[in-house]
């Protein structure tokens, strides 16, 4: 018996469709980090003693479950993802791009809706 495995394209068929009030939506710069909004993280339920995977929809409606991780920041704390630095390699998104994100409350899952490259300016020869 021969197997064999077969890629299913997804649809983005969810951006577009819900209520200002259903989704956050955010921008970050492409760094070594990705930390959450605080309004993001409280929906999440995200705490020291609940750090758990959320869900990351890329560009191609792919699916991708990233781990989050707590840092102390003052008297309180931020959260962001493990492994950040690969998801953007996977995507091929280059530190200093600009990331457009929204998340759904509903189905707690962050998109990814667009990436700006940085724009480097090529130095000319006088």
């Amino acid at each position: 018996m021969i197997s064999f495995a077969i890629h299913v394209g997804r649809k983005c068929g969810t951006s577009g469709k819900f209520k200002e009030n259903d989704v956050i939506k955010f921008t970050r710069k492409a760094e070594r980090r990705l930390r959450l909004p605080t309004d993001v993280s409280s929906h999440l339920c995200l705490s020291l003693d609940n750090l758990h995977h959320v869900t990351v929809q890329n560009e191609k409606c792919e699916l991708l479950t990233l781990g989050t991780r707590g840092e102390k920041s003052g008297k309180s704390f931020r959260y962001g993802f493990k492994k950040w630095p690969a998801f953007l390699k996977l995507n091929y998104i280059d530190f200093g791009s600009t990331l457009f994100f929204t998340y759904v409350k509903s189905s707690q899952r962050l998109m990814l809706t667009k990436v700006v490259p940085k724009i480097t300016k090529k130095r000319g020869h006088s």
